[in-house]
């Protein structure tokens, strides 16, 4: 196990996603906004979730260093990050709704036969899309910390997490449990659900890679980073 496995504290990295969705609450709706929009084409769902949490890397790095970007610089950054990632992204983005849609299919098919061996693997196939979903804002956060290209920070988005396989699926565990929970609400999917995605996203690779989750609180209580 390496010292950056046996370092992480998910505690701290929970108590720092907490502190930063409340104190970026205003970036988290917007930028879910932007991704919701982002996305209406659907096959653009990876440009705009790597273009999220580039957003979010910037928001979390100023207020640790004690810096502070407008709302609408973040904004800009996020449609410039997204028509950036575009190229390398669509494919990719054809991926993952393909993926969406055959594991939608088979759930169905599962849900109408009520076969146990069935729901299972549905149930094993909705967790696999969580962990796509980690590995896609993983991938964000190595671009926006200099990654060359999309496809390598991928690449390297899958060695990190194996790294560390429990913390990582836990964190796949929390992605879904915070769909869910906006989906119940309804609105908060739209609203809510891509920056709070985002922020999860990078509190952790703070924890894991950066500055560590308990300097992203003391940013955000207003104390020294």
């Amino acid at each position: 196990m390496s010292h950056e496995t046996e370092r992480y504290d998910p505690v701290a990295a929970f108590s720092a996603f907490g502190r930063t969705a409340y104190g970026e609450a205003v970036s988290v709706v917007t930028l879910s906004l932007c991704f919701t929009l982002a996305v209406l084409p659907v096959v653009t769902v990876v440009p705009a979730g790597v273009a999220l949490v580039a957003v979010v890397t910037r928001a979390v790095g100023d207020e640790t260093s004690g810096e502070k970007t407008t709302e609408r610089a973040r904004l800009r950054l996020f449609w410039r990050t997204f028509r950036a990632e575009l190229r390398e992204g669509l494919p990719l983005g054809l991926v993952a709704v393909g993926a969406l849609l055959a594991e939608t299919l088979y759930l169905s098919w599962a849900l109408s036969t009520g076969s146990g061996v069935a729901l299972v693997g549905a149930a094993v196939g909705v967790y696999a899309l969580c962990f796509g979903v980690v590995w896609t804002l993983r991938a964000g956060s190595l671009r926006a910390r200099g990654a060359p290209s999309l496809l390598r920070a991928y690449r390297d988005a899958g060695d990190h997490l194996l790294e560390a396989p429990s913390f990582t699926a836990l964190t796949a565990l929390l992605v879904g449990v915070v769909v869910v929970l906006c989906g119940v609400v309804g609105v908060a999917l739209p609203l809510l659900c891509p920056g709070l995605l985002a922020v999860l996203e990078v509190v952790g690779y703070e924890e894991r890679s950066g500055v560590g989750a308990g300097a992203v609180v003391r940013a955000y209580q207003g104390g020294t980073p």
